[in-house]
């Protein structure tokens, strides 16, 4: 992981708190229709995790500006990674990214659009991969890397409508880092308990079943990227049979 001194300290600040009303309204709309959803008292949320958080104010925001490519939320991540830590168990960045004519409206073509972003900001990112994280996503142990930080990643977006858990009004990646589920594995109580009550959640929330590609990170057969971005029906899925992600060859930029 990358040390805080590491990061320049030119870069203004790009993050801010749920807590905090952001200038333009499109950020506000994004950030209240976020929290909204996730307090919803009557249709409670799936992702126990991300309620806490944002009742905690260890949720950090970043509003992606619709021509600045992938430099802002790079930007972003790179003051985010090294806060992380002192944040608590219950953090993650929620990235909601500028509505753009130009974006794809479909399914296929948002995550076409996602895996993109995870590809920019792997090629733009200094830091080397992880000795412990495997290079090949068909690992079980694989996970997305920033500055030296697994991170499971979540897209949302407005194609989604079956999958309401995955819905957002606004095309939205959540990076949580995989150190908030520590203390979550499989084979212990309180992470048995916690997939649980997600699972019965899902069942309540979406039109669709739980996705048969959720599992355990490091357990035999799972896939970490192939919950990253979901389909609407467990049927008709726009997801490749490989993962899109190239990692960079050691020594490149």
């Amino acid at each position: 992981m990358a040390h805080r001194d590491s990061i320049p300290n030119t870069i203004s600040s790009r993050l801010s708190e749920p807590s905090a009303s952001p200038s333009l309204n499109w950020e506000r709309d994004a950030a209240h229709r976020f929290a909204e959803r996730l307090l919803d008292r009557d249709r409670l949320f799936p992702c126990v995790f991300g309620v806490d958080a944002l009742r905690r104010g260890s949720l950090r925001f970043t509003f992606v500006p619709r021509d600045s490519g992938v430099s802002y939320l790079a930007e972003a991540l790179r003051e985010y990674v090294p806060l992380a830590p002192d944040l608590g168990k219950r953090t993650s960045l929620v990235a909601f990214f500028e509505p753009d004519d130009d974006d794809p409206r479909t399914l296929a073509g948002q995550q076409r659009h996602f895996w993109q972003v995870l590809q920019d900001l792997h090629d733009t990112d200094p830091e080397p991969w992880p000795d412990e994280i495997p290079t090949d996503p068909a690992n079980p142990s694989w996970e997305f890397c920033f500055l030296g930080m697994p991170m499971f990643v979540v897209a949302n977006t407005s194609a989604h409508r079956r999958r309401a858990s995955r819905f957002f009004e606004y095309f939205t990646i959540t990076f949580q880092p995989r150190f908030v589920f520590d203390d979550l594995a499989a084979d212990q109580p309180q992470g048995r308990n916690a997939r649980k009550i997600i699972r019965e959640r899902l069942r309540a929330y979406d039109a669709v079943p739980p996705t048969p590609l959720l599992g355990s990170f490091g357990k035999p057969g799972n896939q970490e990227w192939t919950q990253y971005y979901l389909d609407d029906d467990n049927r008709s899925s726009p997801a490749q049979d490989r993962c899109p992600f190239v990692l960079r060859e050691k020594g490149t930029k």
